[in-house]
């Protein structure tokens, strides 16, 4: 069985700065890791899916390295909105580009991965895939072949219900969903962005998307502004052993917490 930590949207900030929504990122960031270090260390990778850092904020990277250096497992970094990818690239030169994208694809026993890079070309924080990276995830669905494959990405291509967050989504998402239509094994999308857990189907395959160990978005499905939350934070554990893929999700303990 393959487990995987799973985290998104840390919104982590450079010393002196602002707190996002009047809370500190990095303490609830620790708490976490905290935790994951006492219960999770035999985890296989921890996966973190975008919002790394505040927008503008690039320093923080170098903290983001830090924390995670802590810890004994491997970790695996996406993109989202809020990130500046020369500035991923140089805090985390590890990470290999592929035609000027930062997405990549691994193989873990019998389990494939594939990591997207839904980053804009425009600066502007919905979601898009272009040809070139269309192309790309092609090549390696077609090359997971019968293995399980999990997808990991910043932005979810589908709607939940919320407008303030559905004009945010990864737009012209329907190349993908073709895509993953002609899979016959076992798939499942792992989304950020949202600041909710949600599951459901797309394109014929359960996805999830995953709550901030920062804050939340309230579930306002009439209003065209994000609202923050009072719910807790968290993070994810996904178990994986042949074609069984099951997601738990863990609330934190903010009295552990800033």
């Amino acid at each position: 069985m393959n487990k995987l930590v799973w985290l998104t949207d840390l919104h982590l900030v450079e010393p002196g700065r602002d707190l996002p929504q009047n809370v500190d990122p990095l303490a609830r960031l620790r708490a976490c890791l905290d935790e994951i270090g006492r219960l999770h260390a035999d985890a296989a990778r921890i996966v973190l899916s975008g919002d790394l850092i505040q927008l503008r904020n690039t320093g923080a990277y170098c903290i983001l390295r830090s924390e995670l250096e802590r810890l004994p497992i491997p970790f695996r970094l996406l993109p989202g909105n809020h990130d500046d990818r020369a500035a991923l690239l140089e805090t985390f030169p590890e990470i290999t580009p592929h035609d000027g994208f930062l997405h990549g694809a691994e193989e873990l026993d019998e389990l494939s991965i594939l990591y997207l890079d839904t980053l804009a070309q425009d600066g502007k924080h919905h979601g898009e895939l272009c040809a070139r990276r269309l192309e790309w995830i092609g090549d390696r669905i077609t090359a997971a072949g019968e293995k399980p494959l999990l997808i990991f990405l910043h932005h979810p291509p589908w709607e939940i219900g919320v407008p303030a967050l559905d004009r945010l989504r990864l737009l012209d998402s329907e190349p993908l969903a073709e895509l993953l239509r002609q899979r016959r094994a076992a798939t499942h999308l792992f989304c950020g962005h949202l600041h909710r857990n949600v599951s459901g189907l797309w394109a014929g395959w359960p996805f999830a998307s995953l709550k901030s160990p920062h804050v939340q978005f309230e579930l306002d499905m009439t209003g065209s502004k994000l609202a923050r939350s009072r719910e807790s934070p968290g993070y994810g554990v996904i178990l994986a052993k042949g074609r069984d893929i099951v997601v738990n999700y863990r609330d934190l303990d903010l009295s552990q917490a800033a």
